[in-house]
């Protein structure tokens, strides 16, 4: 797996608006090899990755071209694999995938082989032999055109350059009045035969990380520091791939089969082996809270636009607070246990004790990078991630499957009504949204009064023998007989003699 490290650098003002001038061609350059590739797809039906690119329209040079042709076209291929994963729960999620006529099974496989392929906009395709009618290549195209227009196309007006060895290049310095410098990063400009060379200062951090250093350098300019024109401040990063995770040398981890992880803002990880991470997540995003909604008010009432310097300062500061509690906690969790699969609720990171513009800031950002991060560790460790619904999860009691709005008294306390367990909430949720992983009726797509009807569900199908021969004054009938969430299956438990008639 490959890793990028920032590296701080001591390029001058004009080698900074070398480097930005080249950006601003790359950027230009690969909107147009995405227009050129987007053409492909709509008239041949697919992309080239090494088709020829017309000179006239780029002033980058031409190993400058092929970098970003590459940049590119791996940008596009990841938004098609989004694209093609919405196809298949569109075919799958739809009346034409319950119907099990002859004619709908095929019509059915015939449009996942469709879009398994990528042959939405061929003129012509064969599958085991014979030929896919035209309306059914139709529909397949018009369904991701569909998709195609609820989606927004990658944008490449900020894209970063990703440049291998053929355009930039970090060197050891080779005169002794460089050596105060541990490397220096060699980079093509637009005028040929002169390079740039931009000393490089060293990251700690990337020196102590085990892997070896790849000949591929990603250089951007920061957010929000190139306005009207002029070059902002440039960031640089080194690739490196990271070593095994397995290792002799490190303590061994504890092997598990799935693990469950309820995630929250007053704690932010609670795991299903009952391991509560990252707690008093809130208490920091209440202090942060106040300071931008006291700066946002007084620039109101003063007449300013909310956005400034120092407004953009606090909102920086609660990212990369975020970010670094969420590597933190995760990182520290997977270093510790090595599960098969992990199992997440559809994430939500909103709290009533934060502000609406707080709340919108770590919904976007932190749901964003916990996904990221928990993607970028499966692909370290090589686990399946399966997120399902978190719908009542957190009043579903692990033991029995009762789920009750009362089960939970407070934030960490829960109490089963019916079965009298006593445990912390969060790891109870946590193992609640273990046990529904490879079940349907816990899809993400599912809405809550479905998730509702399958806990309930479980939970009869588990006990309505027993229920169904209590007596009118038992302590657990009352309870179920009050509960709201069963109304619809008292009468079918107790036909004729309910206590609530």
């Amino acid at each position: 797996m490959m890793r990028t490290y920032p590296y701080s650098h001591a390029a001058n003002a004009v080698k900074e608006r070398q480097v930005w001038a080249v950006l601003r061609a790359y950027r230009h350059s690969a909107q147009q090899i995405a227009n050129d590739q987007w053409k492909s797809l709509f008239i041949t039906g697919g992309m080239e990755k090494d088709g020829p690119i017309c000179p006239a329209d780029h002033i980058i040079s031409k190993r400058y071209r092929q970098t970003c042709q590459y940049q590119v076209i791996a940008v596009l291929k990841s938004w098609l694999s989004n694209r093609k994963n919405d196809f298949r729960m569109l075919v799958t999620h739809s009346s034409l995938w319950k119907d099990q006529t002859e004619e709908g099974k095929r019509l059915c496989i015939q449009l996942l082989f469709i879009n398994k392929h990528g042959l939405w906009f061929r003129d012509r395709v064969v599958m085991r032999k014979e030929a896919i009618p035209p309306e059914v290549m139709r529909l397949a195209r018009n369904l991701f055109r569909r998709l195609m227009n609820k989606h927004n196309k990658p944008s490449f007006r900020h894209i970063g350059m990703a440049l291998d060895a053929k355009v930039a290049r970090v060197e050891a310095p080779k005169k002794a009045h460089s050596a105060q410098f541990p490397y220096w990063l060699t980079v093509s400009t637009l005028d040929s035969g002169k390079p740039i060379h931009i000393p490089l200062v060293e990251n700690p951090y990337a020196l102590g990380a085990d892997g070896d250093d790849k000949a591929f350098v990603q250089i951007n300019v920061r957010r929000g520091t190139a306005m009207d024109g002029r070059a902002g401040i440039l960031d640089i990063a080194r690739v490196k791939e990271a070593a095994p995770v397995f290792s002799l040398e490190r303590p061994r981890p504890q092997i598990v089969e799935t693990l469950g992880i309820d995630v929250g803002l007053r704690t932010l990880v609670a795991t299903s082996m009952g391991e509560l991470l990252g707690r008093n997540l809130i208490d920091r995003l209440c202090r942060l809270d106040a300071q931008i909604s006291r700066l946002a008010a007084e620039r109101q009432r003063q007449g300013l636009p909310v956005r400034s310097r120092r407004y953009d300062t606090l909102v920086n500061r609660l990212r990369t607070f975020l970010k670094n509690e969420i590597g933190r906690v995760l990182n520290g969790l997977f270093a510790r246990v090595h599960p098969a699969k992990v199992v997440i609720e559809s994430l939500d990171f909103r709290s009533p004790d934060l502000s609406r513009r707080l709340n919108r800031l770590v919904q976007n950002f932190g749901r964003t990078w916990f996904r990221k991060k928990l993607d970028m560790l499966s692909e370290q460790y090589g686990f399946l991630v399966e997120e399902v619904h978190a719908a009542y999860s957190s009043q579903t009691c692990k033991s029995c499957d009762y789920v009750a709005k009362n089960n939970r008294s407070s934030q960490s306390k829960f109490h089963c009504r019916f079965c009298g367990r006593k445990a912390h909430a969060d790891p109870n949720g946590a193992c609640v949204i273990r046990r529904r992983r490879s079940l349907a009726e816990y899809a993400p797509w599912r809405s809550k009064r479905q998730i509702l009807q399958a806990t309930v569900g479980c939970f009869l199908k588990r006990w309505s023998g027993r229920l169904s021969g209590l007596q009118v004054n038992s302590a657990l009938r009352l309870v179920v007989e009050g509960n709201p969430y069963f109304a619809d299956h008292r009468a079918a438990l107790w036909p004729g003699n309910t206590t609530t008639d």
